[in-house]
């Protein structure tokens, strides 16, 4: 008996193209050559009682002839496994055709071998998709044409018990191992289920781990760096405009930092962006997570905290969107604070070209008469190189970095620009 598995999802046709078809046509190519060979090769043997030579369901003193098994009937046994390809999408009206064919066939010729090898995987097929009726109705008819053929073309005068019997077998055998085979495919989907909603349950607790791990220790954090620069600012009017300068920057960016941090966190913490902010009031999805439209501000910092920032724009940064323009402006953040942290007395020349298929960044710093060179370990250590690398990768672009000959550090990442797709800016990737 030949049984077949539930269809395949729609994931599972993208995963793999070949495998469905390999399902539709391959497992047929079995079930061609016994039906068809193994038939035409039954239907020639021939044998008695004084030979010994009888198939197993002659009985005892049957004299077995050849079978004439005419053209008609062989066009019957190939459509009969033609039509199965289709039987995923089509299960019934294949089961239909293989038990027209096989019905016919045994009108037409003496039925002897495996010649219901195509109704056999109809049958397992069309039950396994749920069309229990029909697959019944389909055994009733084959036990009851089948075994009465050569009666009713009045090629035997008597009506084979021994058939009947063995008719009778065969549609109970398949019925009851593929109702089984589908008890347990079915048990086998549900462990798998329950262990994907046992890994997703896992991951959303650690996520909301992750949320209060952040929200105690960076967020307060941040809110006390921005609540001091406040004050230092309100309460020090006669300090150098440089200080002053500095402390607006500190307050500034760490307000930034403390609104693109909530809505962090409320990604953690619900799947649709939408969740209880660091003080556990619930909020509506924000939208201030940067992107590229957002450089300008970035090189304005830098260049308050005493850095020789100059930026270049080509193309039209606004038909990035997406997570390719947050993931492109993450990384020229990144580089832009690696020169602040490692090389202060450096230029520094970002360089963003929008095209209509890749978007490059090239972010290179050279060191300044006087400044000391930045330091390669410092540059090719930490995680700042590897998160850059990440965000290159999770949108299919590519990303190098290394020292440059003048003693600087040049960042380059070229990422596909996604088309007739609308910006989205709505949650930062975890």
């Amino acid at each position: 008996m030949t049984t077949d598995a539930p269809a395949p999802t729609t994931g599972d046709r993208r995963r793999s193209s070949g495998s469905p078809r390999f399902a539709r046509v391959g497992r047929v190519l079995p079930v061609a050559v016994v039906q068809v060979a193994g038939t035409l090769l039954a239907s020639r043997i021939s044998g008695g009682p004084p030979r010994g030579q009888r198939p197993p369901w002659a009985g005892a003193g049957v004299v077995v002839e050849p079978v004439d098994v005419v053209p008609l009937a062989v066009v019957l046994l190939v459509a009969g496994v033609l039509v199965l390809p289709w039987r995923w999408s089509f299960p019934r009206s294949v089961l239909a055709v293989t038990l027209a064919t096989t019905v016919g066939y045994a009108l037409l010729v003496s039925p002897r071998g495996p010649f219901v090898a195509a109704l056999t995987m109809a049958m397992a097929n069309a039950w396994f998709r749920g069309h229990r009726r029909s697959v019944l109705a389909a055994a009733v008819v084959a036990v009851g044409l089948l075994p009465s053929a050569d009666l009713l073309t009045a090629r035997s005068p008597l009506y084979s018990i021994d058939a009947a019997v063995l008719a009778l077998a065969w549609v109970t055998v398949t019925i009851v191992v593929t109702e089984l085979a589908r008890v347990r495919l079915e048990r086998v989907a549900e462990r798998r289920r329950a262990r994907a909603e046992a890994e997703q349950q896992r991951a959303r607790d650690e996520r909301v781990r992750i949320a209060r791990e952040l929200h105690d220790s960076v967020a307060h954090s941040m809110s006390l760096i921005n609540l001091q620069a406040g004050v230092a600012l309100h309460l020090g009017a006669t300090l150098p405009p440089g200080t002053r300068d500095s402390l607006t920057s500190i307050r500034d960016t760490s307000r930034e930092a403390l609104v693109e941090l909530r809505t962090i966190l409320g990604v953690l913490r619900s799947a649709d962006g939408a969740g209880p902010d660091p003080d556990g009031r619930v909020v509506p999805e924000r939208n201030p997570v940067p992107g590229l439209d957002r450089v300008p501000d970035l090189v304005d910092r830098a260049r308050a905290a005493g850095i020789d920032v100059t930026a270049r724009v080509e193309g039209d940064p606004t038909t990035v969107g997406g997570v390719v323009d947050r993931n492109a402006f993450r990384i020229v953040q990144e580089s832009v604070t690696n020169v602040m942290k490692h090389a202060p007395g450096h230029r520094v020349d970002v360089t963003v070209s929008v095209g209509a298929e890749v978007l490059d960044l090239v972010v290179q710093d050279h060191p300044l008469p006087g400044a000391v060179q930045r330091s390669t370990r410092l540059g090719e250590s930490g995680n700042g190189l590897i998160g850059m690398r990440e965000r290159a990768d999770a949108v299919g672009g590519t990303m190098t970095a290394g020292p440059t000959p003048d003693g600087g550090w040049r960042v380059a990442a070229r990422l596909p620009v996604p088309t007739n797709r609308p910006p989205d800016r709505s949650e930062e990737p975890a």
